[in-house]
C-alpha cells in the first residue's frame, strides 16, 4: 500500500511540476510592463528585439532636426557651424539635459570622426547610420541600454532565460528522480505506471522550449496608437520625429532625408558550379573535364 501511496504522491508532484514550468513560461512570454515611458531608443529597440541599429537611427534624426548632427554627402557629421546675425558662428551644444545618454554617444562619435583626419585637400566624409552603430562608444550604450530592458524582462536576453530555467527545475529534478527510481527498480508491484509517468516527466521537461517574449511588440503596438501621426515624420518636434523613427523604422528619417538612405545591396554572383568542365587549356590543347575526377580524357595533349 505504502509503495502506490508514494506513486500517486510523486504523480501529483509531476503535475505540480508542470503547472509550474507551464506559469513561469506565461510569465516569461508576456511579463507585466513598467508603468513608464519609454524613450525612442529603447521603443527601437523593443521593435528590432535588441537590433541597435534602429535606435542609433532614431536618435540621428532627433539631433538632426536638433541642429547637432548635418547631413552631408556619405552620411551625417557634427554640426559646429551655425548662423548668427546673418554670419557663422561656433555653435554652442546643446545642454545635457535635453540629450539622453545614446544621442550623447552618437554625438561623440561623430565629432570624434570628423576631427580624425584633416588637411588641405581632405573634405571628410560624413557617417553613415550603420557605421555609427559599429563604433566603440555607440555600442557600449546600446549594450548597457538593452541589458537594462532585458533585466526587466522586455527582451529575450541572459535574465529572462535564467528565469524561465527556474521555473522549468522542478519538473527536470523529479523526471531525474523518476528515473532513478526506475533503473534502482522500486518493489512497487508492478513498475509500468512509475515507468509511464516518469517518461511523461521527462517529455514535459524538454518540451517547455524558452518562448519569444511577446511583450515588446506589445509595448511598441500601445505606443503607436498613443502617436498615430508619428508614421508620417512631418514635425518639428525632435523628440517626435525620434519616436516615430523608432516606432516605424528608419524608413520615416529616409523620407525626410532621401541621401541617408543607404544604396542598395549589391546583387548576388552567380555561383559557379563544383562540377563545370574546364574551358581551353591554351598552349596545352584541350582543357581538363570534370572538376571532379581530376584530369579524364579531356586532359589532351598539346603539340
Amino acid at each position: 500500500m505504502v509503495p502506490w501511496l508514494v506513486f500517486g504522491a510523486y504523480c501529483a508532484a509531476v503535475v505540480w511540476a508542470g503547472w509550474t514550468a507551464w506559469r513561469a513560461r506565461a510569465g516569461v512570454a508576456d511579463p507585466p510592463a513598467p508603468e513608464r515611458e519609454f524613450d525612442a531608443p529603447e521603443l527601437a529597440l523593443l521593435r528590432g528585439r535588441g537590433r541597435g541599429s534602429d535606435a542609433v537611427a532614431a536618435c540621428v534624426g532627433g539631433l538632426l532636426l536638433r541642429e547637432e548632427l548635418v547631413a552631408v554627402p556619405g552620411g551625417v557629421t557634427s554640426n559646429d557651424l551655425t548662423v548668427r546675425d546673418g554670419a557663422f558662428a561656433a555653435r554652442e551644444p546643446a545642454p545635457d539635459a535635453t540629450l539622453k545618454p545614446l544621442d550623447r554617444a552618437v554625438l561623440a562619435a561623430a565629432r570624434a570622426h570628423r576631427q580624425g583626419r584633416r588637411g588641405p585637400r581632405y573634405d571628410q566624409p560624413g557617417l553613415s547610420v550603420r557605421a555609427l552603430a559599429d563604433t566603440r562608444t555607440v555600442r557600449a550604450e546600446l549594450a548597457r541600454t538593452r541589458h537594462a530592458l532585458s533585466e526587466e524582462g522586455l527582451l529575450d536576453g541572459a535574465p529572462v532565460r535564467a528565469r524561465f530555467r527556474r521555473g522549468l527545475l522542478p519538473l527536470r529534478v523529479l523526471a531525474g528522480a523518476g528515473v532513478v527510481a526506475v533503473l534502482a527498480i522500486v518493489p512497487i508491484g508492478n513498475p509500468i505506471p512509475l515507468v509511464l509517468a516518469t517518461t511523461a516527466a521527462a517529455i514535459a521537461a524538454v518540451s517547455f522550449a524558452p518562448p519569444p517574449v511577446r511583450t515588446s511588440q506589445r509595448l511598441v503596438r500601445e505606443a503607436a496608437e498613443r502617436h498615430p501621426a508619428s508614421r508620417s515624420g512631418a514635425t518639428e518636434d525632435a523628440d517626435a520625429f525620434a519616436r516615430g523613427i523608432a516606432l516605424h523604422g528608419p524608413s520615416v528619417l529616409h523620407r525626410r532625408y532621401p541621401h541617408l538612405t543607404p544604396p542598395p545591396s549589391p546583387p548576388p554572383r552567380e555561383r559557379r558550379s563544383g562540377r563545370g568542365s574546364g574551358s581551353g587549356g591554351g598552349s596545352w590543347g584541350g582543357g581538363c573535364g570534370t572538376s571532379s575526377g581530376g584530369c579524364g580524357s579531356g586532359c589532351g595533349g598539346g603539340d
